[in-house]
């Protein structure tokens, strides 16, 4: 494999952790697809102990995307349903 495949996966994971602190949902998509990509490049040049930190990087994308998901969730459900009595409690003259 090329030398500068590494580097590409190195800026796709940088790329990645800047979405997420953007606070976009899919900064966690692009981490994960990374770190597959992570496993197959320690599969082809046979450095093993790249899949095991892949492995927990997926596992823990893998729990902040489903935690922000229904976080976000929540919280739409929450502002479907939200009563103010401040806004119902004097009428405007």
């Amino acid at each position: 494999m090329s030398w500068w495949v590494s580097w590409a996966l190195s800026i796709l994971g940088v790329v990645g952790i800047w979405l997420t602190g953007k606070k976009k949902w899919y900064g966690f998509a692009v981490g994960i697809a990374n770190e597959c990509a992570w496993v197959i490049y320690s599969i082809d040049t046979k450095q093993w102990g790249f899949i095991f930190g892949s492995t927990i990087y997926i596992t823990v994308y893998s729990l902040n995307i489903n935690k922000w998901l229904s976080d976000e969730r929540r919280a739409r459900v929450r502002n479907m349903f939200h009563f103010n009595p401040m806004n119902y409690s004097r009428k405007s003259k």
